[in-house]
């Protein structure tokens, strides 16, 4: 685990000073060390979190005789395998690091035989100095980041946003089709970034880049989860998929614990890490409200599988002290409640452990969320009518991801608000943008999906977890050092359950329907026939506390404009919701956690222009 960044077209001395400043603002990422790749017109780095190959795993690894050039941030799971193929086919390794497997499996397979062998979480850049080539390229599902810029003859990329935001010559301007749909959904997914002139790299995408002149020469997706038909899988296999998944993410040469809610799917993990690693160390985050708080159900299952609990309670004041960290800790705006308690939780874990497992995407491919329930298979007449009538009024089959005459994303995801709100937010030239070629991909990949339940759970799939769950849980744990990992990532495992007969995924009585079913053999009945609770949050006591100490809203907001927010329209719909004890609790949290995100990006890119100052 680590960050990338590097710099192509820039002369020799000025980019080693910006590889300098890069690296010293990413050192959370990498507080181990860092290693670099320099040349005429050629500088990569890295920062470099030690999980692997403690003391031999230094990057950058090479092969072909140096010509092959591998940097990455993240783990390759089946390294080991891996590994053993390619000795068969000649190849010598100086390490046990996976970075060394990337570069030997690029210098013997190609670049597709490598990314179709992968089981990891990645962003990687590989130099070919044959070829006179960079290639960048992003895991399956996005759960490492990776953006890049091109500045006139300059191309750049890096794990980090900022990064690029604040190089010289760049853009700082803000992209309107991103701000508006962040005010759709608390987060900007697909390809755009907050930032005009920064792209983001897309889960299952790479990009070859031509070293002389820089420019792309490729971009392209080697890889789109496929949907369509069901497969036959029984119980026992999906099982084995599962403990496959957990095993295979417990291997690191540092300690490892597991992030536990006491909610199905990290109660999975944690068993079957339990027994793989008996008394491995637990975590989980208590709330002083009895009706949002898991925890008794955390520590039933952490005495269930024997594991070593540590336990935590959030409190209203540490909303108030933590929700400016949170916002300096992200490098782009995710206005999820839940980053204030995973942030606190992230921080304590990193005391014990430096490698967390987690239960982010089971959800999304076991089809957990009561929004997908009119998607989901009743039986008979009335159950069918139901589903019906209820798609209906609800989606009216929504040709848009935000633009839909009913406020829902194409998986059933509730908006912040409707087309006329976020009109009546947003200023005059940020109004009515053309859609992006990204959209109509992704609406295109929604029409291959076998029926309406798969439909929508892929629509989650490509949006919301990669670009806010993926993001809120690689943020806050690098922002304290610490890597989190996501079995139910595992591809074999995504697809499995994606093409699971839909009522072995979700009906109308019951969520994640095989998952609970496999489930009875690590946990007891108690966990299991809980009903899912969520990331719930007392969010709007804790929104009155944070606006107290304003006599007005206006006050507030000076000092903390953005471009693009009609400043009128959101004074007036904040003292309005201040007024009526926040009903719009998710809206509001949006908004404050994009306006102190952006007052403390703007300071940090200032902090970063200064100490980039080549003169």
């Amino acid at each position: 685990m680590c960050g990338i960044y590097g710099l192509i077209g820039y002369p020799d001395t000025r980019a080693g000073r910006l590889l300098d400043v890069i690296g010293t603002y990413m050192r959370p990422r990498g507080p181990h060390g860092e290693g670099r790749h320099l040349e005429p017109g050629i500088a990569l780095g890295m920062r470099r979190l030690s999980i692997i190959d403690l003391e031999h795993g230094w990057q950058p690894l090479k092969a072909r005789d140096g010509q092959v050039v591998c940097f990455q941030n993240g783990e390759i799971y089946n390294h080991r395998e891996l590994r053993r193929e390619l000795q068969a086919m000649g190849a010598h390794f100086e390490t046990a690091s996976d970075t060394e497997v990337l570069a030997h499996g690029y210098a013997h397979w190609g670049l597709d035989g490598l990314l179709a062998r992968l089981d990891g979480m990645y962003a990687i850049a590989i130099l070919d100095r044959d070829r006179r080539e960079l290639i960048l390229a992003r895991d399956r599902f996005g759960e490492k980041p990776l953006f890049f810029t091109q500045i006139g003859a300059v191309f750049a990329y890096s794990s980090d946003l900022l990064t690029l935001a604040a190089l010289p010559g760049q853009d700082q301007t803000l992209d309107p089709l991103a701000l508006e749909r962040y005010l759709a959904l608390h987060f900007t997914p697909g390809r755009r970034t907050i930032f005009s002139a920064i792209e983001r790299v897309l889960p299952g995408e790479l990009l070859r880049i031509r070293l002389d002149a820089p420019a792309i020469l490729e971009r392209r997706r080697y890889f789109v989860q496929p949907l369509g038909p069901s497969h036959s899988v029984t119980d026992e296999a999906l099982a084995e998929f599962i403990e496959q998944a957990v095993t295979s993410r417990l291997v690191a040469d540092v300690p490892v614990g597991v992030f536990l809610s006491g909610g199905l799917d990290s109660s999975i993990v944690a068993a079957v890490a339990a027994r793989a690693k008996p008394a491995i160390d637990t975590f989980s985050m208590g709330f002083t409200s009895a009706r949002h708080d898991e925890s008794p159900f955390a520590h039933a299952v952490a005495e269930h599988v024997g594991s070593r609990h540590h336990h935590f309670e959030f409190r209203g004041d540490d909303f108030i002290e933590l929700l400016p960290q949170v916002a300096c800790a992200l490098d782009e705006p995710v206005g999820d409640q839940a980053l204030l308690p995973l942030y606190w939780l992230c921080r304590e874990a990193a005391g014990h452990v430096s490698v967390v497992l987690a239960g982010e995407g089971a959800d999304e491919i076991f089809a957990g969320y009561g929004y997908y329930q009119p998607f989901a298979p009743e039986p008979g007449f009335g159950g069918t009518l139901r589903r019906l009538l209820s798609r209906r009024t609800q989606r009216s089959d929504p040709e848009r991801l935000v633009r839909n005459p009913y406020p829902a994303t194409p998986s059933g995801f509730p908006l912040l608000t409707d087309m006329a709100g976020r009109r009546a937010l947003l200023e005059p030239e940020f109004r009515d943008q053309a859609l992006d070629d990204w959209e109509s991909e992704f609406l295109v990949w929604l029409e291959t999906a076998r029926d309406p339940l798969q439909r929508a759970t892929a629509a989650d799939l490509a949006t919301w977890l990669p670009d806010d769950l993926l993001v809120k849980f690689d943020r806050m744990s690098m922002a304290h050092s610490l890597e989190g990992r996501a079995p139910f990532l595992a591809p074999a495992l995504v697809d499995a359950a994606l093409h699971l007969p839909a009522r072995r995924r979700q009906t109308g009585a019951e969520s994640k329907v095989a998952l609970r079913r496999v489930a009875r053999r690590w946990l007891p009945p108690e966990i299991l026939e809980r009903r899912k609770q969520g990331f719930v949050l007392p969010m709007r006591q804790w929104l009155g506390q944070w606006f107290d100490p304003y006599p007005s809203l206006s006050s507030y907001l000076d000092g903390r404009e953005l471009p693009g927010l009609c400043r009128a329209t959101l004074v007036q719909r904040l003292d309005d919701e201040r007024t009526r004890g926040f009903p719009s609790e998710r809206l509001v949290f949006a908004l404050v956690l994009l306006l102190e995100w952006h007052q403390s990006a703007c300071d940090r890119i200032l902090r970063l222009k200064r100490d980039y100052d080549l003169d």
